[in-house]
C-alpha cells in the first residue's frame, strides 16, 4: 500500500478503485468505455497524440450505423458508461446527436471526458438534453501562459469560455446535470503553478477535480518523470489539494498518487482485492475492436461491428482470461499491471498501435 496514506484515505482509494456506478439494477452489470474515432485536434505533450507517429496514420469516425447497433445492443446492459477513451469525442461530426442514446436507453452514470475547445452553443443544448450525468474538460494549467505550453493547438480564453457557458446553459434550466468536473496532469512543466490551477477551479465553480501525474503513452513527448524533486512537489501537491477541497466543498474525484508506490488493497477479511474487469467492463474502440480494459495492449476479445455482444461475452477468449485472472489474482493497481501487456509491448505502445487500427471497413 501506498507509505503516504492513512487508514482513511486507504478506505477512500478502495472505494474509488471499486465504483462502477449506481447500485446496478437488473442486468445493468457493465461498465463501458467507448471511443469514437481515432482523432484529436491538439497535441499535448504528455499524450499519445504528441507522438510524431500519429500525424500520418488515417483518420477516421465509427460510423453512424455502427454505434446505434452497439449502442442499442450493449447500453441496456450498461450500469456505468464513459464515451471517451483515449480520443477527443467532439472531433466525431455528429458526437453531440449521438449523446441521445444516454437517455433513450436509460443509462444510470454516464460522463464525458472532453478538451473543451469544440463544444458549441449547439452541442451545449444536446448535452443538457441528453440527460449526461457528467462532463469532464482537461485543463493543465491555471493560467493561459501553463495552459497552452502544455496542450499545443488549444486556445485558454475559448475553453474557459465553453466550461463558462455549459454552467451558465445548466443554470437556466435549472438542472444539476451534467456534474462538472476538471482533469489536471501534473508534470515539470505545471507542477510549480498547481496553486493558479486551484484558483481556477475555484473561479469557474466546478464540481469535482481530478488531479494525476503522467502516465507513459506510447512514444507521447513527455513520459513519467524519475525526478525525486518532482515526486516532492507532487507530495506537497496532496496536501494542498486536500486542504482546497476541504475548504471549498469541490470533491476530489481522483487518487493523487507517488508513481514509485505499489498500490495493493484488502478487504475487511485480510483477502487482497483483485480486478475484476474481464467480469464488468469492455472498451471498445472506433473500430468495434473490444479490451477488457483501457490500456489493454493484448488482441482484442472481439469485435462489435461483426459479433454480437453476447458472443464475445461469453466466448472461450474472454472465458480463459477470466480462469487467468483467477490464477494471477492482479490487484487494483492498473498503473503497475502487468497481465494487461502483450509480450511484445515491454514499452506500453497501446495508444499508437490503438490509433493506427484500421477503420470499420
Amino acid at each position: 500500500m501506498p507509505e503516504y496514506c492513512d487508514a482513511n484515505e486507504l478506505d477512500e482509494l478502495r472505494r474509488k478503485l471499486l465504483w462502477r456506478g449506481p447500485t446496478p439494477g437488473a442486468g445493468r452489470f457493465l461498465s463501458v468505455f467507448m471511443d469514437q474515432n481515432n482523432k484529436c485536434n491538439l497535441r499535448c505533450r504528455m499524450c499519445g497524440f504528441s507522438d510524431p507517429r500519429v500525424a500520418s496514420l488515417p483518420k477516421y469516425d465509427l460510423p453512424r450505423w455502427a454505434y446505434d447497433r452497439i449502442s442499442a445492443e450493449v447500453f441496456p446492459r450498461t450500469n456505468y458508461l464513459c464515451l471517451s477513451l483515449m480520443t477527443e469525442p467532439f472531433m466525431t461530426r455528429d458526437f453531440p446527436e449521438r449523446l441521445v442514446a444516454i437517455r433513450e436507453h436509460g443509462v444510470p452514470f454516464s460522463d464525458v471526458i472532453t478538451n473543451g475547445t469544440l463544444m458549441s452553443e449547439e452541442a451545449i443544448a444536446m448535452i443538457l438534453d441528453s440527460g449526461l450525468t457528467r462532463l469532464i474538460v482537461s485543463i493543465d494549467g491555471g493560467t493561459k501562459e501553463i495552459f497552452e505550453a502544455v496542450r499545443p493547438g488549444a486556445n485558454f480564453e475559448r475553453v474557459v469560455a465553453n466550461f463558462t457557458l455549459l454552467r451558465t446553459r445548466r443554470h437556466e434550466r435549472r438542472t444539476t446535470l451534467p456534474r462538472l468536473r476538471i482533469n489536471h496532469v501534473l508534470s515539470e512543466l505545471n507542477v510549480d503553478h498547481f496553486d493558479a490551477f486551484l484558483n481556477l477551479v475555484e473561479s469557474l465553480e466546478a464540481e469535482e477535480v481530478a488531479v494525476r501525474t503522467v502516465s507513459r503513452m506510447s512514444a507521447a513527448e513527455i513520459q513519467e518523470s524519475s525526478d525525486p524533486v518532482f515526486w516532492d512537489k507532487v507530495r506537497s501537491a496532496r496536501v494542498r489539494l486536500a486542504a482546497f477541497c476541504r475548504r471549498t466543498g469541490i470533491v476530489d474525484a481522483a487518487f493523487l498518487r507517488d508513481r514509485h508506490s505499489m498500490i495493493d488493497l484488502f478487504a475487511d477479511s485480510g483477502e487482497k482485492l483483485i480486478c475484476r474487469t474481464p467480469w464488468t467492463t469492455i472498451a471498445i474502440h472506433p473500430n468495434g475492436d473490444v479490451y477488457p480494459c483501457m490500456a489493454w495492449s493484448r488482441p482484442p476479445i472481439g469485435n462489435l461491428t461483426r459479433q454480437t455482444f453476447d458472443e464475445i461475452w461469453d466466448s472461450p477468449a474472454l472465458n480463459t482470461l477470466r480462469d487467468e485472472f483467477e490464477r494471477a489474482r492482479p490487484g487494483l493497481d492498473c498503473l503497475n499491471c502487468t497481465i494487461r501487456r502483450s509480450a511484445n509491448d515491454p514499452d506500453d505502445d497501446f495508444f499508437y498501435r490503438k490509433l493506427a487500427v484500421p477503420g470499420v471497413v
